[in-house]
C-alpha cells in the first residue's frame, strides 16, 4: 500500500511538473509573438513546484533515494547498520510527529486567497500534510519490521537510487 501511494505521488509530481513547462513555454511563445505576458502562469509554476516537492519527498524516503552513509555505517557491521536504521526511524517519528502536531495551527493560518490563482492559502499545506502523513506510517512501519525482524538486513544499494 505504502508503495501505490508513492507510485500516485510520483505519477502527481510528474503531472505538476509537466504542467508548469506546457504554461511556461506557452508564456514564453506568446511574449515573443507579441502578445502580453499570461500573468497568472508564474503564481501557478510556483504552487505547482510547491506541491511536486511535497509530494515527492515521500517518494524519496519511501524508496531509499535520501543522503545514506553506508560507507561509514557499514564499518560497525550489521548491527551498526540496523542501529543506524532504527536511530533513523525514530528520528523520522519525532520529526515527522511534530510537523504533524502543528497541523492545527498550520491550516488556522493558512487565510486568504492567493494572488492570480483563486485558491485558498489552505491548498499550500494538502500535499504537506498528506506527505508527512505517509512519512509517519512509513518510518512507523519501518521501525516496527526493523525491530520485529521482519525487515531486509541491506538497505537499497546506488544502483536502486540511480535507475530512479
Amino acid at each position: 500500500m505504502l508503495e501505490s501511494v508513492a507510485e500516485v505521488f510520483q505519477i502527481v509530481a510528474e503531472c505538476f511538473l509537466a504542467i508548469m513547462l506546457v504554461i511556461n513555454f506557452l508564456n514564453i511563445v506568446l511574449r515573443n509573438l507579441g502578445f502580453p505576458s499570461l500573468l497568472w502562469v508564474s503564481p501557478w509554476t510556483q504552487l505547482l513546484m510547491v506541491w511536486a516537492v511535497f509530494l515527492a519527498f515521500y517518494v524519496m524516503y519511501r524508496r531509499h533515494l535520501d543522503i545514506v552513509l553506508m560507507i561509514v555505517m557499514g564499518r560497525f557491521g550489521h548491527i551498526g547498520v540496523k542501529l543506524s536504521r532504527i536511530l533513523t526511524a525514530i528520528a523520522g517519528l519525532v520529526v515527522v510527529g511534530v510537523l504533524l502536531a502543528e497541523v492545527p495551527q498550520i491550516l488556522s493560518r493558512q487565510r486568504g486567497a492567493m494572488d492570480l490563482i483563486g485558491l485558498t492559502r489552505f491548498w499550500l499545506s494538502v500535499p504537506l500534510i498528506a506527505s508527512a502523513l505517509m512519512l509517519f506510517v512509513h518510518f512507523l512501519f519501518d521501525l516496527i519490521a526493523l525491530l520485529a525482524g521482519w525487515a531486509d538486513d541491506e538497505t537499497p544499494g546506488d544502483e536502486e537510487a540511480m535507475s530512479w
